[in-house]
C-alpha cells in the first residue's frame, strides 16, 4: 500500500471522493476552489504553497508523517490548466501529474478521447456534476443569478453588460454532458440539457470513463502520467506530452 497525498481541483470532487474511498492506498486529499485557472499566476502560486507545506512537514490539513508513514508521492490532481502547474516543485517528494490539458481528459479516461472529441466538435462546453455544483457553469439559473449580484453592485445597465462579458457564449454551440454510471446524478444532466436549450445549442451524453484516475491514485504510472523526482520542475512540452521535467 502507498501512502499518497493529492492536492486536487473541486472540480474533481465527487469523483475523487468516489475513487479515494475505494482504492488500496492510503490516500490523504486536499481541495482547492474551483475557478483558480482562471488566474494560472494564482493556481500556480496556491498550488506551490501547498507543496512548500507538505515537504515541511507544517500543512495543517494532511495527516503528520510519524512514525515511519511518510508520503511516497504528492499528486496533483490538475491538468495542464492554463499553464497553472508549470514550475512546480517539491524540494522533498516525487511529484506526480497527469499529461492532460485539463480535467475533461480526466473523466474521459484519456487525453487522446477529449482531443478527439474537440477535433470533431469544436466549441463544445462541458458539464460535469462537481463543475456544475463548483463553478459558475452557464445556464439560466446562472445567467439570473449573476445579473442580480452585478445589478445589485453597479446598477442594471453595467449588469447586463458584464454578464454578457464574463460569460462569453457565443463561440459555443453544445453543451456535453460527461456522465459516469458510478455517479447516477439525474439532476446534474438536467440542469445541462436546460443549459444547452436556453441557449439553443445541440445537447449530448458523454459516457465518461474512471481509469485513467483509478490508475493516478493506484499508483500505476505509465507513459500517461509525469513522474518528477524530487527538486525537478515541471515544463511544458510543446512536442505532443502536453508536461515534462525541466533539464
Amino acid at each position: 500500500m502507498l501512502r499518497l497525498k493529492l492536492i486536487a481541483c473541486k472540480a474533481l470532487y465527487r469523483e475523487f471522493c468516489l475513487l479515494t474511498a475505494a482504492c488500496n492506498n492510503f490516500v490523504d486529499v486536499t481541495y482547492l476552489k474551483q475557478g483558480l485557472h482562471d488566474t494560472p499566476k494564482l493556481l500556480n502560486q496556491a498550488l506551490q504553497h501547498e507543496i512548500d507545506k507538505i515537504d515541511s512537514g507544517d500543512d495543517i490539513y494532511s495527516y503528520y508523517p510519524r512514525f515511519g508513514r511518510d508520503f511516497y508521492a504528492i499528486l496533483l490532481g490538475y491538468g495542464l490548466c492554463s499553464n497553472g502547474i508549470i514550475g512546480l516543485r517539491s524540494k522533498k517528494y516525487q511529484l506526480v501529474t497527469p499529461k492532460t490539458d485539463d480535467c475533461i481528459g480526466l473523466l474521459l479516461g484519456s487525453s487522446r478521447r477529449y482531443k478527439d472529441y474537440f477535433a470533431q466538435h469544436p466549441g463544445t462546453y462541458w458539464y460535469t456534476p462537481s463543475w456544475i455544483e463548483n463553478a459558475y457553469t452557464p445556464s439560466e439559473e446562472m445567467k439570473n443569478r449573476l445579473l442580480k449580484e452585478y445589478t445589485e453592485k453597479y446598477g442594471e445597465d453595467n449588469a447586463k453588460y458584464l454578464v454578457e462579458t464574463e460569460l462569453m457564449l457565443k463561440n459555443y454551440k453544445r453543451a456535453a454532458f460527461v456522465a459516469w454510471d458510478e455517479l447516477p446524478f439525474i439532476e446534474h444532466e438536467q440542469y445541462a440539457k436546460r443549459a444547452a436549450e436556453y441557449f439553443g445549442w445541440e445537447y449530448d451524453r458523454i459516457k465518461g470513463e474512471t481509469g485513467m484516475l483509478e490508475d493516478f491514485i493506484g499508483g500505476r504510472w505509465d507513459e500517461r502520467f509525469l513522474v518528477i523526482p524530487p527538486g525537478k520542475m515541471i515544463e511544458a512540452d510543446y512536442e505532443g506530452n502536453i508536461i515534462r521535467t525541466a533539464q
